[in-house]
């Protein structure tokens, strides 16, 4: 009898059926999202798991009850870099895999941080909202050009953001729980202690995993230390930074401005900041391009394939 392969995610195969030929051609059936959304009910992850020897995920919770509802499980793949949807350590012990599109991601989460940066310094959306309403306002902005980038978590994506940023001729700092003192010589960058890095930044994008280590890691105590009043920027994961008292920095002129991707829950159309107004908010948009679903889609696929031909 084939595995069977169920698709909690809402964008597998949505732009190209690639994927879908993969699993198919390699003689696993696929057990498809019938509700064709995000799915927020347990019960609608179950109604696909609960037979099912493989998931391909995004964000939905991969829970204990689901893992326990869903016996056959041997792989959770999902479709991102994060694993914090998944019930990691109880999937471990009952054996199950937890595959992720790892190389994937880290180019589009850099485009955008990129373009948080341009657009926020050079006063695009304002300039462009001007000569919509008809006027010719010109509004003085800011050039990147030797300004200093602070990046807190040197992964992956940490270092393609580095990459791009020091192509607009920007100073690199960094924070990172282990040093990377290859890194520094590689790519001409400088460790600093958070606090230092606080002090020292004039942009800090964040890029750490969720933990207890990490959650809350961006409050009011943080950005007092802050002292140039720096772009603050968070496409990692919602509560790395307390909104609430980022709208309150964001008030008294501690962050000049800021640019949010995530959030403590998703889909938020009621975020605290959302009438804030030098603060960019996106819903999750990090990956949202089509290219790359497509290839996140092939490569857990691939993952998933891979497996059970181990």
């Amino acid at each position: 009898m084939s595995k069977k392969v169920a698709i909690t995610s809402e964008f597998f195969g949505k732009f190209s059926k690639e994927a879908f030929k993969i699993l198919e051609e390699n003689g696993l059936a696929v057990i498809p999202n019938r509700y064709d959304k995000y799915l927020d009910k347990e019960e609608e992850i179950i109604s696909l798991t609960k037979d099912a020897n493989a998931v391909i995920c995004d964000l939905e919770k991969i829970s204990k009850n689901v893992i326990d509802q869903s016996p056959n499980i041997e792989i959770i793949a999902r479709r991102g870099v994060g694993t914090d949807s998944v019930a990691v350590e109880y999937a471990e012990e009952k054996g199950i895999k937890v595959a992720r599109t790892l190389g994937v991601v880290e180019k589009p989460v850099a485009e955008l941080v990129m373009s948080y940066i341009l657009n926020i310094s050079r006063q695009i959306m304002p300039l462009n909202e001007s000569m919509h309403q008809g006027n010719w306002n010109k509004i003085l902005a800011h050039s990147i050009d030797g300004k200093t980038l602070g990046i807190v978590g040197m992964g992956n994506i940490g270092k393609e953001i580095t990459r791009k940023a020091q192509a607009f001729d920007m100073d690199i700092i960094y924070y990172d729980v282990e040093r990377k003192k290859s890194l520094e010589d590689e790519l001409g960058i400088e460790y600093q202690e958070l606090g230092q890095l606080f002090e020292n930044a004039d942009i800090i994008t964040l890029h750490v995993p969720l933990n207890e280590h990490t959650e809350n890691l961006i409050d009011y105590e943080a950005m007092s230390k802050m002292k140039k009043s720096p772009i603050l920027i968070n496409t990692a994961r919602g509560p790395v930074v307390n909104n609430e008292d980022l709208k309150r920095a964001l008030e008294e002129g501690l962050v000049s401005y800021a640019a949010v991707d995530v959030f403590d829950e998703e889909p938020k159309t009621n975020s605290v900041l959302k009438d804030t107004d030098n603060v960019i908010l996106t819903p999750h948009v990090g990956t949202f391009t089509e290219e790359i679903f497509i290839k996140m889609d092939v490569l857990a696929a691939e993952n998933v394939v891979k497996y059970f031909k181990r």
